[in-house]
């Protein structure tokens, strides 16, 4: 709970003096807001600013890129509008969080749906994903790299859990999104909406007895402190995307978007080089000084029971592509 509330007056003292942090743009260059909801000290926020800074070097004359973490420029739902409206021009956020502008994004969520990162990408480079991409053009939402990668999904709760009969019952911490919902009761779990800023605060309090994070995320947002079992089953693989204005990005010349992307791609991986190598870091300290428990798994036995739910959601219309899951399963081999 200590490290969530010395994130939480990270992310204050830094909204409360912006210019403290923030150099002057050149003059007659172009202001372009580019957004974070994460807490200054957090791997997203701190690539963020790497790829704001590298952008300025090569085109702030022209468009000086300036970086406001920390919900500064609002939720992420609340800045996903502001590139509709043209209040701000770009941001990073889970691509799996663009789900609720393009469903066929929520198969990312889904637990056991793809067997690893790279079957995850081999999908989201295919011709099978190009309406995604479309879609969300024409929503005003243009994706420029979405392969920040981060650590795989893990269980995690206030007692053991080495199966899905031990999450029955368990309240369950979900975002307001229908597909977390549908992991949850694939696994026996009761469901709580939660927003990511009370996770902490909610554990303390008993409202949820655990939930589903990335695993960067369990020790950087302090939610060990409260709930000290893990089930390390890697059932998703998140990923953070950057995205602008489509507006923005198609007034740019070819020349700029393309010194844009190149710099999204040199910052993408080294978040991902960040991210993957901090793990054993993390869970060392998270044995050693966090009292945090590894659970002995059977990870079948999670498979086993969200088998059924890619059938399920795509029999109820849950993605955008009727036959979604099915065209996905290519992917695994």
């Amino acid at each position: 709970m200590k490290k969530a509330l010395a994130l939480l007056m990270a992310g204050l003292l830094f909204a409360a003096a912006p210019a403290a942090v923030r150099a002057e743009a050149p003059a007659g260059a172009q202001i372009v807001k580019f957004g974070n909801a994460g807490a200054v000290t957090e791997p997203a926020p701190i690539s963020c600013q790497e790829f704001c800074d590298i952008v300025n070097e090569k085109i702030g004359d022209r468009y000086y890129f300036e970086f406001y973490p920390a919900e500064q420029l609002g939720n992420e739902a609340t800045m996903l509008e502001n590139l509709q409206v043209g209040l701000q021009e770009g941001m990073m956020c889970a691509l799996d969080t663009l789900a609720t502008y393009e469903a066929d994004l929520n198969i990312l969520s889904m637990a056991f749906a793809f067997d690893s990162f790279e079957a995850m990408v081999a999908y989201l480079k295919s011709d099978v994903a190009a309406p995604v991409w479309e879609n969300l053009d024409a929503q005003g939402l243009h994706v420029v790299n979405f392969e920040f990668e981060k650590n795989p999904r893990i269980f995690f709760c206030k007692w053991e859990i080495k199966s899905p009969a031990d999450m029955v019952g368990m309240k369950y911490r979900i975002p307001n999104l229908p597909i977390f919902e549908k992991n949850a009761k694939a696994m026996g779990a009761t469901p709580v909406v939660v927003a990511w800023s009370e996770y902490p605060f909610a554990l303390m309090q008993g409202v949820v007895d655990g939930g589903e994070c990335s695993k960067d995320s369990y020790r950087s947002a302090g939610l060990y402190e409260s709930a000290k079992y893990v089930a390390e089953v890697d059932y998703a693989y998140p990923t953070e995307q950057i995205c602008f204005s489509t507006q923005f990005w198609t007034s740019l010349s070819e020349e700029d978007q393309k010194v844009i992307e190149e710099a999204a791609a040199e910052v993408a991986k080294k978040h991902t080089e960040r991210t993957l190598g901090k793990w054993a870091e993390d869970k060392e300290f998270l044995i050693n000084e966090g009292g945090v428990t590894f659970c002995d798994i059977d990870r079948q036995a999670f498979i086993d029971a969200a088998a059924p739910l890619g059938a399920d959601l795509q029999a109820e219309g849950f993605f955008s592509t009727p036959d979604l899951y099915d065209q996905t399963r290519q992917f695994n081999e």
